[in-house]
C-alpha cells in the first residue's frame, strides 16, 4: 500500500486554511385530512407508508400580519481553487480534512464536557426554499391558491425565526423563497402509491438559483390540500390512490447540498396569522423543521457519538434509551422534543448513565456545506483507459471515455464520501458492507453504514491516488474490464490508481 508522506503532511499543516465552497421522514404527528406519507430515515433504506391524522393544539389567534421577507441571501462569493501541481495535491485534500478535524475535536470536547458555551459568531446558514405552485401526476393536478402563497411565506418566516431563537442565535438563518409556476411532474415512489417532488426533477431550478451563490440546503413545497384541489381531482381515476408524501428527506449533510420536500397543508384554526414568529406555531413549520433535522443526523457518525434520530420521540420501544414524547402535550407538534435535540439537551439513557445529546453550539459550523465539501472532481484512470463513472440504470461503477463529475465531501476520520453530480443522493457504496475480496462496489442512497460509504484518498508519489476502504483490510476500489468496480487487495489486476482533478465548472 502506498503511504502518505509525513513530510508533506507536516508541510500541509503550515499552509493557511483553504477556503473552499462548492456546490429524509414523515412526522408521526397526525393530520386531520386523510392523507398519508412516508419517509426515508437515516440509517434505514426501507420506507414504510403510514396513515396519518393530525391533532393540532391551536395557538391564540392574532391580527398581527407576519413580516414576511424573501430578500436575496447576502452570500459570500464562491471560490473554486485553482488546480494544484502534482507535488501539492496532498495538501489540497488533507488541509481541508485537517481544518475540519480541528472543528470536530472542538465540537466533541463540548459534547463530552456538557459545555453549552455559545459561539462567538453565529453560523450563517442559507436556505433556498422553492414553492412549486403547479404539480401533476398522470392526470392529477394540484395547484396553490393566492392564500397558499401567502401562507407559505409565513411558514418560511416562522421557520427562520423560530430556529434562530431555539438555537440561541448560534445560527443566523437566511431563507430565500421563490415560487415556481411552471407545471412540474411528481414522481411515484418506487413500487408504492406515494408521490413526491424528486430532487432530479427540480435540479435545473436549483442549479440556476444557486449558481455563484452560497446555499446550505434546499426545501421544496407543494400544495395538495384545499377545496380547489379536491374539486379539481376528485373525479379522476388516480385520486385517492396516489397520495403526495407529507414529508421526505432525500439528501443530508453527507451530500453536496441538503434537500427535503413536503406538502404545505392548511393552517389550523387559531394558528395564523402568526402571533410571534419566534414561536413554532404553524403545522407546516414543524414539518419543515422535522425534515431539516433529518439532514443533521449524520452528525453522530461524523463525531462518533450518540445522536438522536428525529423519530426518537417515539420512545424506548422503537428507540432504546429515549423517553416517549406526546404530540402537543407541552408544545406544538413535538417541538418540545425538537427543541431539546437542537440545544443538545435531550436525555439519553445508556445503562445507568444519562447523557444529554443533540446539537451543541460548536457542532453548528459542521453543518455548513462548504465545511465538508471538498469540491467537484473528475477521477481519471492512471492507465489512460478512461474515467470512473456511474451507470445509473444499474447502478454500478465502471470506466467510461466520458468524464463523470463527482462531489467529494469530507466525513471525518480521514474519510471522504463520493457522489456523482447528476445523482447527488447516491454514494459510492460497498455491497452489504462486506469487506471481502472482489465484493462489488456500486451506488446506493445513504444507509448509515459509514464504513461502507466512505473512503480514504491515499496519495502516492507519482501524483495519483487510490480509493481505499476504511476497513482493516485496506482494499482498494478496482475496475476490471468494465464489468463493474470491485474491492480488491493492493496490486490486483485492474485500475487502482487515479488522477483526481478539479472539474472545469
Amino acid at each position: 500500500m502506498k503511504n502518505k508522506l509525513l513530510l508533506r503532511l507536516l508541510c500541509m499543516l503550515l499552509i493557511s486554511t483553504l477556503v473552499l465552497s462548492a456546490c429524509g421522514s414523515s412526522d408521526e404527528s397526525e393530520d386531520n385530512t386523510d392523507r398519508r406519507r412516508t419517509e426515508q430515515n437515516s440509517g434505514d433504506n426501507d420506507v414504510t407508508p403510514d396513515p396519518a391524522t393530525e391533532t393540532v393544539t391551536p395557538d391564540p389567534a392574532s391580527n398581527v400580519e407576519p413580516a414576511v421577507t424573501s430578500e436575496p441571501a447576502v452570500t459570500d462569493p464562491v471560490t473554486t481553487p485553482e488546480p494544484t501541481p502534482e507535488v501539492e495535491k496532498l495538501s489540497y485534500f488533507a488541509s481541508v480534512a485537517a481544518n475540519q478535524d480541528n472543528m470536530i475535536e472542538d465540537a466533541l470536547a463540548q459534547y463530552n464536557n456538557g459545555d453549552y458555551t455559545n459561539l462567538d459568531t453565529p453560523v450563517k446558514y442559507y436556505v433556498l426554499w422553492l414553492g412549486f405552485t403547479h404539480v401533476t401526476y398522470e392526470g392529477l393536478d394540484f395547484q396553490m391558491t393566492d392564500f397558499d402563497r401567502e401562507y407559505l411565506q409565513a411558514v418560511a418566516y416562522n421557520y427562520e425565526k423560530c430556529l434562530e431563537s431555539i438555537t440561541q442565535h448560534n445560527l443566523d438563518i437566511t431563507v430565500e423563497l421563490h415560487f415556481i409556476d411552471d407545471e412540474t411532474p411528481l414522481t411515484k415512489y418506487y413500487n408504492d402509491d406515494w408521490l413526491y417532488l424528486n430532487q432530479y426533477t427540480v435540479q435545473p431550478y436549483i442549479d440556476e438559483l444557486t449558481e455563484g451563490r452560497e446555499f446550505d440546503t434546499v426545501l421544496t413545497t407543494v400544495q395538495t390540500a384545499g377545496e380547489e384541489n379536491v374539486l379539481r381531482n376528485e373525479d379522476k381515476e388516480n385520486y385517492g390512490v396516489n397520495y403526495v408524501m407529507l414529508g421526505l428527506m432525500t439528501a443530508n449533510m453527507n451530500y453536496d447540498i441538503g434537500y427535503s420536500t413536503f406538502d404545505l397543508g392548511k393552517p389550523a384554526e387559531g394558528t395564523y396569522p402568526l402571533a410571534d414568529p419566534e414561536i413554532p406555531s404553524l403545522y407546516a413549520t414543524s414539518v419543515a423543521v422535522h425534515e431539516w433535522m433529518h439532514q443533521l443526523e449524520p452528525m453522530g457518525d461524523l463525531l462518533g457519538i450518540e445522536y438522536p434520530n428525529t423519530h426518537a420521540y417515539m420512545g424506548p420501544d422503537e428507540f432504546p434509551g429515549y423517553m416517549q414524547y406526546i404530540n402537543g402535550a407541552n408544545d406544538y407538534d413535538y417541538f418540545e422534543f425538537y427543541k431539546l435535540v437542537l440545544t443538545g439537551k435531550l436525555p439519553y439513557e445508556d445503562g445507568n448513565t444519562v447523557k444529554l445529546v443533540g446539537m451543541y453550539p460548536k457542532m453548528w459550523p459542521l453543518i455548513k456545506r462548504n465545511k465538508s465539501s471538498i469540491g467537484k472532481f473528475t477521477i481519471k484512470a492512471a492507465d489512460g483507459s478512461g474515467y470512473l463513472a456511474e451507470r445509473s440504470e444499474e447502478p454500478v461503477l465502471y470506466v467510461s471515455d466520458k468524464p463523470c463529475v463527482w462531489n467529494i465531501n469530507y466525513s471525518g476520520d480521514g474519510r471522504f464520501v463520493l457522489a456523482p453530480e447528476d445523482m447527488p443522493d447516491m454514494l459510492i457504496d460497498l455491497n452489504n458492507a462486506w469487506d471481502i475480496e472482489d465484493n462489488s462496489i456500486g451506488l446506493h442512497t445513504y444507509t448509515g453504514y459509514a464504513d461502507a460509504q466512505s473512503w480514504r484518498i491515499i496519495d502516492s508519489v507519482n501524483g495519483t491516488y487510490s480509493l481505499q476502504t476504511p476497513y482493516s483490510s485496506g482494499r482498494l476500489i478496482t475496475v476490471r474490464d468494465n464489468s463493474g468496480a470491485q474491492l480488491c487487495s493492493d496490486g490486483a489486476d485492474g485500475v487502482q490508481d487515479w488522477y483526481i482533478e478539479l472539474a472545469n465548472h
